[in-house]
This record gives structure tokens, C-alpha cells and sequence, in this order.
């Protein structure tokens, strides 16, 4: 790896920084699967059943008025799994992500919620050929079985599944 490779590669790092990995080359309204991380900015907020159901109805939402296709979800206590398309919606996952986060902090913040609800960046990960969004979604839906909190994913009460897998 050359200096100049070296160099790119570094810029993409995300740790530390308050920014997330983003293709230059690659169109996000596109109609591919990708699986998005979603980080809780400090503890465990979504361990509060109110807040909880909220955040899962809101994805629910935010694909419904947006077009996307929403192949299904996990909520562990800190942080949020999605898996979804902009389909034919033409809308970025850049506008999604910041339309759903602005509105479940809104009601997290009218709940009484200490700011920040989500952490400013958050982890995108496009599906690639070979990859199904049946295999990413069992992926997501292990999530709690993986963490020890239930030991079969259908038992955890926010992972919703929208496709056969």
C-alpha cells in the first residue's frame, strides 16, 4: 500500500470522529439493501419500554412516508439495527436517517429525555452481491440471541421481520 492508499484509507476511519463512512461513487438512492447502525449517544435509552416503542413505530413510519422498503429491524438496548431500500423513493438514506432521528429525539426530548438520543454519525453498510437481505436480516435478528438477552431471536419483543428468513 502506497502512501497516497494509505492516506484514503485513514480518512475513512470513523472511530473517534463524528462522521460516518460514506462511498464517494456510490448514488444512496439507489435501489439497494443496506443495513444501518444506529448508535444511542450514551447508555441505554431504548431499555425504556415507552421509548422503545417508539423508536420501532418510527421506523415503521419514516419508510411508509418515505417509500422505502423496510426488510425489518432490531432495537437492543443502546443502539438500532435497520434494514431497508430506498426502493424507487429516490430519497437519499442520508435525508432518511436524518428525518427518523430528528423525530424520535423530538419525543424522546418531550418524554424528558437527556440529550443527545443518537449518536451524530451512524454506520451504513450496503449490501454487495452474494449478500441477501435474508442473510443480513438474520444477522440483525440474532442480535439478542448473540448478547445473551432471549435464546431465540422471535422471543425479543423489538425485532420485526417483514421478508421469509
Amino acid at each position: 500500500m502506497d502512501r497516497d492508499d494509505r492516506r484514503r484509507v485513514d480518512d475513512l476511519r470513523t472511530y473517534g470522529q463524528s462522521r460516518a463512512v460514506r462511498w464517494d461513487r456510490y448514488d444512496y438512492r439507489e435501489d439497494a439493501v443496506v443495513h444501518l447502525t444506529i448508535c444511542a449517544d450514551h447508555g441505554v435509552p431504548f431499555a425504556d419500554v415507552f421509548v422503545a416503542r417508539m423508536v420501532c413505530d418510527s421506523v415503521v413510519k419514516c419508510c411508509e412516508l418515505r417509500s422505502y422498503r423496510l426488510f425489518g429491524y432490531c432495537l437492543m438496548p443502546d443502539h438500532l439495527h435497520v434494514l431497508l431500500s430506498p426502493a424507487d423513493s429516490g430519497v437519499e438514506v442520508a435525508r432518511w436517517l436524518a428525518a427518523f432521528k430528528s423525530f424520535t429525539t423530538h419525543v424522546y426530548f418531550e418524554r424528558g429525555g437527556t440529550p443527545p438520543l443518537w449518536h451524530r454519525s451512524a454506520y451504513d453498510h450496503v449490501c454487495r452481491d452474494g449478500e441477501t437481505a435474508e442473510s443480513v436480516l438474520r444477522y440483525i435478528a440474532d442480535n439478542p440471541v448473540r448478547k445473551n438477552l432471549v435464546s431465540d431471536w422471535r422471543e425479543w419483543p423489538w425485532t420485526r421481520v417483514f421478508v421469509e428468513i
